[in-house]
């Protein structure tokens, strides 16, 4: 049905600042590309539409970050910023720091990219612990936060990008600049600016579903093995095997589990290393989710609420340690793992994932397994390993059509399986340094972020501590 539209009277618009930098998104896109512009010596502007920062780590409360490598040849895959970060970040957390610190210590043999559980090593945080920190970072290197505001359209002159209107108690405002960088997640900014996107599967249109996460107390969850397999577990019950797919099973023939598709109990991770009787509970689907549809996300959270309960009587009846398990907190939203791709001028694909493609003008490498989570019907996730990493090229970064705009984080350049490795938090973390490194390089330069030297990219990268794959 075609929507009714009405016309909005032309105002005037307040210019709150004029800056060298915006960044759209306080998540760990936003918060590296951030810091890398202004550690560059740039003006920036961070808006954030949360009262804090983190993203999804802090929004929908993921406590476990993985990603954690080694490259073909020991050495730390993932580094620069997102090093800095984590280890301050479990630092704070209260995490065992001597296995932190061995995570990103240099290796003296090729890695088998089976260790660490699905590929890769996690590294156990606080998310309230990485408020504190993430914002403490940036107030230190002199970003301007704005809490509590939406970057809501682009302020366009041709096919260039000029700055971006808010929206806040404030009202409607404006901040001029010479850079944008669309770290929403979304790609809010980029779309608006009319750069072209895909979004979900291409042949369904379906998005892999959002997680709703929760704290539970009194919930000493035994070891989850993540070993797809490799481990037996003949020793344990058999409704405890493969992350009690068979207690999930059995609980949905009886009508116990009745909102919820998902066919393994995903992961309990406790909040801190002192107390593991209180855990962060991933376990909730949330299928049909649109992520850019204010309908589709309301419809999502309250299904999402309605998991939570039925999860915590699961745990209650069917995990040893759980009897006495009581809700704690339900994380303020959804966790979104798949919307808007923005198309730049590359597309990141699946055989680049898979076959370790390398790339010219690479902005930093992955590692993260496919993991394609089931979008319809009951069911479990698709899971391909991977037997080397990848790379992620700066084209990646670059949005088809519209100057003086930057991409990173989940909504960069790829196609529909790729993104299920990149989306990943610690590969959020480098592609904002890169795309904050890239806006400095522009600004020095004088030219456009995409006519910016590459070789000059990759220095300004590698001179910050970031892994480029060089010389391998």
């Amino acid at each position: 049905m075609e929507r009714i539209t009405i016309r909005e009277a032309a105002r005037e618009i307040p210019v709150r600042w004029e800056t060298d930098v915006v960044v759209c998104g306080g998540g760990p896109a936003g918060v590296a590309a951030a810091l890398a512009a202004a550690r560059a010596g740039k003006r920036v502007v961070l808006v954030e539409a949360s009262g804090f920062l983190g993203g999804a780590v802090t929004n929908a409360g993921i406590n476990g970050i993985g990603g954690w490598q080694h490259d073909l040849d020991g050495r730390p895959l993932i580094t620069g910023i997102a090093q800095e970060l984590i280890v301050e970040i479990s630092r704070e957390s209260g995490s065992d720091m001597e296995a932190v610190n061995h995570t990103f210590a240099h290796r003296h043999r090729k890695p088998t990219y089976r260790e660490g559980g699905l590929g890769c090593y996690w590294l156990n945080i606080n998310p309230d612990m990485m408020k504190i920190v993430l914002e403490r970072k940036l107030c230190a290197t002199g970003v301007k936060l704005l809490y509590h505001c939406s970057a809501v359209y682009p302020i366009m002159e041709k096919d260039a990008i000029r700055g971006i209107y808010i929206e806040s108690k404030s009202g409607r405002e404006a901040i001029l600049a010479q850079i944008v960088i669309d770290c929403t997640g979304d790609g809010d900014i980029a779309c608006r600016a009319g750069a072209d996107f895909q979004i979900g599967d291409p042949e369904t249109g379906l998005c892999q579903p959002g997680s709703l996460l929760f704290t539970a107390a009194r919930a000493d969850v035994p070891p989850l093995n993540y070993s797809l397999g490799a481990e037996d577990e003949s020793h344990l019950p058999v409704l405890e095997r493969n992350r009690y797919e068979q207690a999930i099973q059995l609980a949905r023939a009886r009508g116990e589990i009745r909102e919820n598709p998902n066919e393994l109990f995903c992961a309990a991770t406790p909040l801190h290393p002192s107390d593991p009787s209180i855990r962060s509970v991933n376990f909730t689907r949330l299928q049909g989710l649109d992520a850019t549809d204010v309908e589709s996300r309301t419809a999502a959270e309250i299904s999402g609420r309605k998991q939570v309960l039925e999860a915590l009587a699961f745990m209650r009846k069917y995990i040893r340690g759980c009897e006495n398990a009581y809700l704690v907190y339900i994380q303020p939203q959804a966790g979104v793992r798949e919307s808007r791709r923005i198309r730049g001028d590359y597309i990141l694909t699946k055989e680049d994932v898979l076959s370790g493609t390398r790339f010219d003008d690479c902005i930093c490498r992955g590692i993260y397994l496919l993991d394609i989570h089931n979008a319809d019907g009951v069911g479990k996730s698709t899971l391909h390993m991977l037997d080397q990493p990848y790379d992620i090229p700066y084209r990646s970064l670059l949005p088809c059509g519209v100057e003086n705009l930057l991409v990173a984080g989940r909504c960069l350049s790829g196609d529909h399986t790729a993104l299920a490795s990149y989306r990943i938090i610690s590969h959020c973390l480098q592609t904002g340094q890169a795309a904050g490194t890239a806006a400095a390089e522009a600004l020095d330069a004088q030219t456009s972020v995409r006519n910016i030297s590459r070789t000059n990219l990759k220095r300004r990268l590698e001179k910050a501590g970031c892994n480029l794959g060089t010389g391998l």
